[in-house]
């Protein structure tokens, strides 16, 4: 009986001990189990970036795009925009009037950088001047399902400006002497392709500005011009309106040495002054025409521009090419040289204009004096018999022409002598009274109101109450310090 029960007891005890065994394994796989399940994505997506192609959030081009960048990869079909219209549609916007309206773009967002990042490109280009925001709504969601916690818009926007810039510099050509041409051409960079307009401020008297961006000017031996000209101030204007300012300051070189300096400028004044100057009958400081190394003269404007070519007498008239525009009603008169040869000046004159002038008969005497080269008529407009140079009756001066000059209704007349070199040299023409020449012939203009100087510097100067004046350089000319 005792060993029966002992045998029960033992089996009772090793089946207790394979139950405990079988709940650990049980217990082991269930731990297993539990330890190799996945966690599920429940973070919200955030936008971390809003640039544009420039990556410039303050001034950027009509033409630029938009990119938006979340902080992890996004579900494509979630990321849209407007398409069609200028109506706020899609999860991505951009607008300029606080979302009444919204760019239409020309294709819904591109992709890239493992579908974080998204470029929109506007259909057309955007609208100078404007400050653009972007809105990115909670329509938007991760490959995860989760949509943006909040909507999203910047808080300051881009501002649209044109693609041009100013890329010449006005410091590189920052000095310029008295009598000198000064020339600064404005070139400008950036894919703008419309009309610009330009202007100067703050500028000295006479110094332009072309419709092309070309400064000039040839300052004067006046105390006001030899100094340094602060702030010269060039302002381009796009045809929408957009701005761009250059502003720099300009040396005029040759000022006044110790309170005091003499230099020779080109002068023209009432009266005759070739044996002595009366700085008091000084009509004021001229310049020569130049040309700009082109051949556009001639017959076929496809000539070097000499001082022939550029009178080009052709079907009894003239066909100026460099030189003011002359007028009917008075003698037009002009130094012209060569962009290459500026020490050889050429004295260019003529009446009337070719289709437009009255029938006239002009009588004038020339006087030549104190040239380094030899004058002599380059052209002679109809015969030579019209302007001469003459081997008698110049009196005291070295040189002297007749001109007696008739011409009709449909044509000019005029002629060219030169060149004049040296800073000595005077040209005196005698408009008025009995020839000195001749002694008989009586000076006059015919029915032209007045001989009319122009000069280089867009200066002129009528000579209607003159009856003679001189040209040549003063060389008495004083400035003094500031």
């Amino acid at each position: 009986m005792k060993k029966l029960i002992s045998t029960i007891l033992i089996l009772c005890f090793c089946l207790g001990i394979y139950s405990c065994s079988k709940k650990d394994e049980v217990d082991l796989e269930e731990s297993t189990s539990t330890d190799n399940s996945t966690t599920t994505d429940t973070t919200a997506p955030t936008v971390t970036s809003v640039s544009t192609t420039a990556d410039n959030q303050s001034i950027v081009s009509l033409t630029d795009n938009i990119t938006v960048t979340f902080s992890e990869a996004m579900d494509t079909t979630y990321v849209s925009t407007s398409t069609s219209d200028t109506n706020c549609a899609g999860t991505i916007r951009v607008s300029s009037d606080n979302f009444s309206n919204c760019v239409r773009m020309s294709s819904e967002p591109v992709s890239s950088n493992s579908n974080k990042t998204f470029t929109l490109d506007p259909n057309d280009n955007l609208t100078f001047g404007l400050t653009y925001l972007t809105r990115v709504t909670t329509g938007v969601k991760d490959t995860a399902g989760n949509a943006l916690s909040s909507q999203y818009e910047t808080t300051n926007g881009f501002t649209t400006a044109e693609s041009i810039s100013i890329s010449s510099s006005a410091s590189d050509n920052s000095s310029v002497g008295i009598g000198q041409l000064y020339k600064y051409q404005v070139d400008t960079g950036g894919t703008y392709s419309d009309s610009v307009t330009y202007s100067l401020s703050n500028a000295p008297d006479n110094m332009t500005i072309s419709s092309s961006g070309l400064v000039e000017w040839t300052p004067d031996n006046a105390s006001s011009d030899i100094k340094t000209h602060d702030n010269i101030t060039i302002t381009l204007t796009t045809a929408s309106g957009y701005v761009l300012t250059e502003s720099y300051d300009l040396t005029v070189t040759r000022a006044c040495v110790s309170g005091y300096e003499t230099t020779n400028v080109l002068s023209i004044w009432s009266g005759d002054q070739r044996t002595s100057i009366d700085n008091s009958s000084l009509l004021g400081n001229i310049t020569a025409y130049t040309d700009n190394a082109s051949d556009i003269c001639g017959s076929g404007d496809n000539e070097d521009c000499t001082a022939e070519n550029n009178y080009h007498y052709t079907n009894s008239s003239v066909d100026l090419t460099w030189g003011p525009t002359p007028t009917a009603t008075t003698g037009n008169i002009f130094f012209y040289n060569q962009y290459d040869n500026t020490s050889h000046l050429y004295l260019f004159y003529m009446f009337g204009v070719k289709g437009n002038s009255s029938a006239d008969n002009i009588t004038i005497d020339i006087f030549t004096d104190n040239n380094s080269s030899t004058d002599a008529v380059v052209v002679e407009d109809d015969s030579s018999s019209e302007i001469a140079k003459q081997s008698s009756g110049c009196g005291s001066s070295a040189g002297c022409y007749k001109g007696r000059h008739a011409y009709n209704s449909a044509n000019s007349d005029g002629g060219v002598i030169g060149p004049f070199s040296g800073t000595d040299f005077k040209i005196f023409i005698d408009l008025g009274g009995t020839s000195t020449i001749d002694n008989s012939s009586t000076l006059t203009l015919g029915s032209l109101d007045s001989f009319k100087y122009y000069s280089r510097n867009n200066a002129s100067f009528a000579l209607g109450s003159v009856d003679n004046f001189t040209m040549g350089y003063n060389t008495d000319n004083i400035c003094t310090a500031d």
